[in-house]
């Protein structure tokens, strides 16, 4: 999947948003990447300029009328236009600024009309050189057209009809009935070019799905749905890289041990489950959650400052404990928790250091007595190993290895 860093605005006018709706089944993952894909290249741009320069050209030496210099003047100002906008487009995505998404898409519109109509006036004409030409042009965007806009199969539909009706009334007004046959062939037409074009969007969606499937189980963990460790690391840097201000917190379940060693495996996976849902509910859908595998969780949270980590640890510890844990068959159980924080950038920059020092002040809540926290002190014992880098670990077992 494409980075996260390129957010594209989707348009703002309910038209163009149905023009470029992939489907209600979309992700939105699949819908950035997708409205991306309808932004053209400015090489795009500019070889469908040398074609209608190219065709207004013979016009003008063929002394057809003075309709072949507007178009010109028309085409250049239309691709002129274009470019800046898919500029402004790409460096809008790449900063999550919006996109003038509608003002691209109106452009294209009109480029289209402006082809379709080069090519009506050019069959219209008496110059057969020109109507084999404009005829040719007109055509050959068909391809293009499709190719560039196949994520958006109603938009492209509209982009070639814009194209290829006007060419076909031109056909008609030449008055010979041997082209009239372009008006009969043109709805069959432009059912294959939907249909060619859907088959195509829907070739990509499930190729992009597959991908962010992919993506999405490196970075879950299996058993919770919580981030993993890979999955936290990259939401650290994408998420929090330019982050000014965010507390980090380690914690450690109280009590779990005997839980899986009296109930079985499936007790614990349940228990594990149910804590990850009410660390989720304890926390912003801006924040993260992390399961780094065991019964060890992690929670940033970003822009909080200092002083109001201990409150959210407290309110964390009661969320996890105070209600029994019902699992089916089996009397109600209840689990601690312990949890060690440290800040940026008080105590640590972001990075190995932070996670160091938020493991370390982890590991004083627990030797002080479990179902309490601790924020990193100098004071503060860190432990034998740093939790997120394997390397320091002894060799995983095969159930931690499945847990992860």
């Amino acid at each position: 999947m494409p980075s996260r860093r390129y957010i594209f605005t989707p348009p703002r006018l309910p038209i163009f948003r149905w023009l470029v709706d992939p489907g209600n089944d979309v992700p939105d993952e699949i819908r950035n990447v997708l409205l991306g894909e309808i932004f053209a290249s400015p090489n795009a741009v500019i070889a469908g300029l040398v074609n209608g320069l190219i065709l207004n050209t013979v016009a003008l030496c063929l002394h057809t009328g003075i309709i072949f210099a507007i178009f010109m003047a028309l085409d250049v100002l239309l691709v002129a236009t274009r470019l800046i906008v898919v500029r402004l487009a790409m460096k809008a995505a790449t900063s999550s600024r919006p996109a003038p998404t509608d003002l691209y898409l109106f452009t294209a519109i009109c480029w289209s009309a402006l082809q379709g109509a080069m090519a009506c006036s050019a069959l219209h004409s008496c110059a057969g050189q020109l109507q084999i030409l404009g005829a040719t042009t007109a055509m050959a965007l068909v391809g293009p057209i499709c190719a560039r806009n196949y994520a958006a199969p109603r938009y492209a539909l509209l982009l070639v009809a814009l194209t290829d009706l006007p060419f076909v009334g031109g056909a008609a007004l030449t008055q010979d009935r041997w082209l009239l046959i372009l008006l009969a062939e043109t709805p069959l037409f432009l059912l294959g070019v939907i249909a060619v074009v859907r088959r195509f969007q829907l070739m990509a969606i499930r190729a992009l799905k597959a991908e962010l499937d992919g993506t999405n189980r490196a970075r879950h963990d299996s058993l919770t749905g919580l981030l993993n460790r890979r999955g936290l690391l990259e939401a650290l840097e994408a998420d929090f890289a330019a982050s000014q201000r965010f507390i980090m917190f380690y914690l450690d379940l109280d009590g779990f041990k005997p839980i899986n060693d009296t109930f079985g495996h499936h007790a614990g996976d349940a228990i594990l489950g149910a804590v990850a849902a009410r660390l989720r509910a304890a926390v912003r859908s801006t924040d993260i959650v992390a399961r780094l595998g065991g019964d060890e969780f992690v929670i940033v949270v970003p822009d909080m400052p200092p002083e109001h980590g201990a409150a959210l640890a407290e309110s964390v510890i009661r969320r996890i404990t105070d209600e029994p844990y019902l699992l089916d068959n089996m009397r109600p159980l209840r689990i601690g928790v312990s949890i060690g924080f440290a800040c940026v950038p008080e105590d640590a920059s972001a990075g190995d250091d932070l996670h160091r020092k938020a493991d370390a002040a982890l590991y004083e809540a627990k030797a002080a007595g479990k179902g309490t926290h601790r924020r990193y002190s100098p004071l503060s014992t860190p432990r034998p190993h740093h939790p997120l880098q394997p390397s320091r670990l002894p060799p995983p077992s095969k159930k931690t290895q499945d847990e992860t």
